[in-house]
């Protein structure tokens, strides 16, 4: 599958299979890419990404029994971040969700959960009896993310928007576009979501400004470094929240699913970070031996542009603390590192 998008950028950026969608890895270098976000300001096409319409009367009972957190908390023009837990507390996917009306919400999850995600809506909606439309405009809305201190600016410049009086995790409606202050690199920034025409143009716009195209090899690299775990990587339905230092995402004063499952739950693993002493790069699967007899693996992990260290992020037993001296098997050679607590660097 391509986005709408493609046709922009096909004969400049290179591409892998991302879960089912061609998409950019990377058009310069994916450091360059990176230290473009940091430093000025970068333009990702996230359009894979799954964005389902609720709409309803009882459209608030419904999320609030799907999602952990509560989105009938949420005022119009708010958005917060949440995870969908199956029965046995585990996380199917994590995803945002944007209330745009009194009875109408938008929930952004990840591209690689897209199938289990449709049909869990769907089977969660008709066994509560909750007669909510759920609505997919992927072939016909294109999304993309303007990421980096000075984006706000640049984005101003292109279209006129001026988003400095809305607050992080905060939506406005812009003509047809749904802008939001959201993101997922740690930086200042926006993601856009709307017709496909509308958002390529803003997408041409920008680029015509001179901001940095941007690939998902980068989204990867910035990502690890806020410490931000990614879906079907770094976690998957036998991980809960507990393990990933979550729990402040779930809101007990409510039944949701997996509520039960989580209540006498105690973890014995918690995701955390490594940083070597060395410039090296880490991948996910890479071992850490903590002592002797106590080994975990890598989820994920990089070199960070910034850092000019390897990063990476797994599952530790819980005696495993922030601080403890480690150390990582790459390509056997085994280097020294230190459990860190993400994020690798502060923002």
């Amino acid at each position: 599958m391509r986005t709408p998008l493609y046709p922009v950028y096909a004969d400049r950026a290179h591409f892998i299979d991302f879960y089912g969608w061609e998409m950019p890895v990377w058009f310069n270098s994916i450091e360059r890419e990176h230290m473009a976000v940091r430093r000025n300001a970068g333009v990702f096409d996230i359009s894979h990404m799954k964005r389902t319409y609720v709409r309803g009367k009882r459209v608030t009972d419904y999320l609030d029994y799907l999602c952990g957190a509560r989105p009938s908390a949420l005022k119009k023009g708010r958005l917060a971040y949440t995870h969908v837990l199956n029965e046995r507390g585990g996380i199917i996917d994590d995803g945002i969700v944007f209330r745009l009306t009194e009875d109408e919400f938008l929930f952004v999850t990840n591209a690689c959960t897209t199938q289990r995600m449709s049909s869990w809506m769907a089977e969660v909606a008709a066994r509560g009896g909750f007669e909510v439309e759920l609505e997919d405009r992927g072939g016909r809305e294109a999304m993309i993310a303007l990421q980096g201190p000075t984006s706000l600016s640049v984005l101003k410049d292109a279209t006129g928007l001026d988003m400095a009086s809305v607050k992080k995790f905060e939506c406005v409606l812009y003509g047809r576009l749904l802008v939001s202050r959201s993101g997922y690199t740690g930086e200042e920034g926006v993601e856009i979501v709307g017709p496909s025409q509308d958002v390529l143009e803003v997408f041409e716009g920008l680029l015509g400004k001179g901001v940095e195209p941007c690939g998902l090899g980068s989204r990867d690299t910035l990502r690890l470094e806020m410490g931000y775990p990614l879906a079907c990587v770094d976690f998957n339905e036998e991980t809960n929240p507990y393990e990933m230092d979550a729990q402040r995402f779930l809101d007990f004063t409510k039944k949701f699913i997996g509520r039960e499952a989580l209540e006498n739950l105690k973890p014995t693993r918690l995701l955390k970070g490594v940083l070597t002493d060395d410039r090296v790069v880490l991948r996910g699967g890479y071992t850490v031996e903590c002592s002797p007899n106590v080994r975990t693996k890598l989820t994920s992990g990089t070199l960070s542009p910034v850092l000019g260290k390897g990063i990476g992020l797994g599952f530790f037993p819980v005696s495993v603390e922030a601080g403890s001296r480690v150390s990582v098997e790459v390509r056997g050679k085994k280097y020294s590192a230190t459990v860190v607590r993400p994020p690798f660097i502060k923002k």
